[in-house]
């Protein structure tokens, strides 16, 4: 099953999902395949020049939850207008998750032409943008998101249980940043213009969130 909604008042530095109908427990300990870089759980940290030279319009984040793995698959399109002439594009994703494409307008990138070293992801544009110029930016991605050890006070992804058995979801990343789980400009001042969510899930649960419920 997947519900679409479009967030009308959202904080990106921490949009919040939650997946079931009941009561919310702390997140249980769990043992993960990857370790958060310590760049990616601070936020808010300054800007890249090309952060700076483009403006955030649309998100459009489609995310598939797999609570028997505790994982997520995403395909995240990001909309920017540029402010200044840009070579490159800069957001933020943790290296926790395995980015099978880079694409920007629809054509996919090579591998070289895109790193992730830190969880900073920079993408060397095929052509400059020039000021006033849109793209679109496409990351397909997959991988198990960091468990949040204490939520809300220590962010990550909730993966719980309803006092029925039921899986109980949910993510708590105000403190440490989007980049947690989408791809995003991990600051305040970058906030997208409109965000779209397109959340699939087993068919038995339900996915609320903030903004305008658009169907499933």
């Amino acid at each position: 099953m997947t519900v679409s909604f479009r967030p009308l008042l959202v904080s990106m530095a921490a949009l919040g999902l939650s997946f079931g109908a009941t009561a919310p427990v702390l997140a249980q300990e769990g043992a993960e395949q990857r370790t958060s870089t310590a760049f990616t759980m601070d936020t808010g940290g300054p800007r890249t020049p090309e952060q700076l030279a483009m403006r955030f319009d649309v998100a459009d984040l489609a995310i598939k939850v797999m609570p028997d793995e505790k994982a997520i698959e995403g395909v995240a399109t990001l909309t920017f207008t540029a402010t200044a002439p840009l070579d490159r594009l800069v957001v933020e994703l943790d290296t926790r998750f395995d980015v099978s494409e880079v694409a920007i307008d629809g054509q996919p990138l090579s591998p070289g032409d895109w790193v992730n070293p830190e969880g900073r992801m920079t993408i060397t544009l095929p052509r400059r943008l020039g000021e006033g110029q849109s793209v679109d930016l496409r990351i397909t991605y997959a991988g198990k998101p960091h468990v949040a050890r204490n939520a809300p006070w220590d962010g990550g992804f909730v993966w719980s249980r309803a006092p029925g058995g039921e899986p109980w979801i949910a993510t708590a990343i105000q403190g440490d940043g989007c980049d947690l789980f989408w791809p995003c400009i991990d600051h305040p001042m970058a906030e997208p213009g409109r965000v779209d969510l397109h959340i699939t899930i087993p068919s038995n649960l339900s996915a609320p969130a903030n903004g305008l419920f658009l169907g499933k």
